[in-house]
């Protein structure tokens, strides 16, 4: 005779239990996936353009590389340059706008010694060089990029430099040299200057002297660099230095601060994917529903056969069990008294 009852298998181990495991599974690979793709920051350029002041700098082609800047292969200044630009003005341009009262403007009496005829920096312009770059440095930077003129060309300066000189400009350009500058004791307090030449797209090959007295700590430091710059300052004068291939002119920009310009190029907003991103959100939150549905419909009617398999707890008896703990019976006079209890005539 068999008292005890074959062991059940478990019940992880049935079909219907495999099949909602697995689809567990499945739900979670499906979200983590999710999660990874959702972390990258291009994942959202269609709907937030990224700052470009953070974004990552899209390598260039071999065709679009441009050279390193070397002093000896600098072209003539004065010559034709392989980018045509226009180097007309406007008629408002036609007189120093540094003259009208303005914080951002440059008195004229501090430009009366800057001579554009003689090599490097003369002892007698060290007052205003010192003293322009003091003033740039205590100004506001948006004030500055406010103020800032994007339309003077590096062929403008070269052929009219007493035109513009004092101007505020503002330029965009890539970096081929960065290298620390000594300074001189002067009474406006700098301390701390940087030399910075760099090309622009309507400047070619033919370099732009800048000085400033910060840098950003993103930009590279050395003799020959290839970094994209942005920077606000006042034309000081035209720069001439020697090279192997004969004598130069740039023109030197004193500014407060150069910046990284790393930019990336994005899709615009309006590519046309928000529909189907908005229809697969749906379709995954409808489904999300539908599952989280079926289990709970599943865990019911688990309960429910397993409600039918056990009868309910009897809570009197197991009370008198409990009282009966730890208590001897004699089992004789239960005995005596379940016969005596037959015996009685009915």
């Amino acid at each position: 005779m068999r008292f005890e009852t074959p062991p059940q298998p478990a019940p992880y181990l049935s079909r219907q239990d495999q099949r909602r495991l697995l689809g567990m599974v499945a739900g979670l690979s499906f979200i983590m996936i999710a999660i990874l793709w959702a972390a990258r920051p291009e994942t959202w350029h269609w709907l937030i353009p990224p700052d470009n002041e953070s974004a990552v700098n899209s390598p260039l082609s071999e065709g679009n590389e441009a050279p390193p800047f070397l002093a000896s292969q600098a072209p003539d200044p004065f010559g034709s340059s392989s980018n045509a630009v226009n180097s007309s003005v406007s008629p408002v341009d036609t007189e120093n706008s540094s003259k009208v009262g303005s914080a951002t403007n440059i008195p004229p009496d501090w430009l009366e010694s800057i001579n554009d005829q003689f090599m490097g920096l003369r002892v007698d312009e060290s007052d205003a060089y010192y003293r322009i770059l003091a003033h740039v440095s205590r100004l506001d930077e948006d004030l500055l990029n406010e103020k800032a003129r994007k339309d003077i060309l590096h062929v403008n300066l070269i052929h009219s430099p007493n035109l513009f000189r004092g101007e505020l400009i503002s330029l965009k350009g890539t970096a081929r040299r960065i290298l620390p500058l000594k300074t001189t004791d002067n009474p406006y307090g700098v301390k701390t200057a940087y030399e910075v030449w760099i090309t622009t797209e309507d400047s070619g090959n033919d370099p732009w002297r800048v000085v400033t007295t910060s840098l950003d700590k993103r930009l590279p430091r050395g003799e020959n660099v290839n970094a994209p710059v942005k920077l606000v300052g006042y034309f000081f004068k035209l720069y001439s230095y020697a090279s192997n291939g004969g004598q130069h002119m740039a023109p030197l920009i004193l500014s407060a601060r150069v910046e990284s310009n790393i930019v990336v190029r994005v899709a615009p907003s309006g590519t046309g994917l928000q529909p189907y991103i908005i229809l697969f959100a749906a379709l995954f939150g409808f489904g999300t529903l539908l599952l989280v549905t079926a289990y709970h419909q599943g865990d019911h009617i688990f309960r429910t056969e397993i409600s039918k398999k056990f009868r309910p707890e009897d809570l009197e008896s197991r009370k008198v069990l409990q009282e009966m703990a730890g208590k001897e019976y004699d089992p004789t006079e239960i005995l005596r008294q379940a016969s005596d209890n037959q015996n009685v005539p009915k």
